[in-house]
């Protein structure tokens, strides 16, 4: 099962999950895909394991999906839909392909 924790400290500007995308796209950031999988990797995993009922594909299906974030980050439209969104239909498509 997955355990997070956000990595940031109390007082610290958090950025928005779009410039986490923008950064990781732009500059290959790791520390921002952590940070979105941080803030909504348990969410995810919950998503993945109610399609799947098993505790090592759910985690399997969400590490896709932040793969196929990592690599599709540059093609990202925050007009289009949300991070959160957009991470769910990723993670979805990997439970579900």
């Amino acid at each position: 099962m997955r355990a997070r924790n956000s990595t940031a400290a109390a007082g610290e500007s958090v950025p928005p999950d779009a410039l986490l995308v923008e950064r990781i796209a732009a500059l290959g950031d790791k520390t921002a895909l952590a940070e979105l999988d941080a803030r909504h990797g348990m969410t995810l995993y919950a998503l993945a394991y109610s399609l799947l009922f098993d505790p090592a594909e759910a985690d399997a299906a969400v590490a896709v999906a932040f793969r196929e974030a990592w690599r599709w980050a540059s093609s990202f439209d925050p007009c289009r839909k949300s991070v959160r969104q957009w991470l769910t239909d990723l993670t979805r498509r990997a439970a579900l392909g």
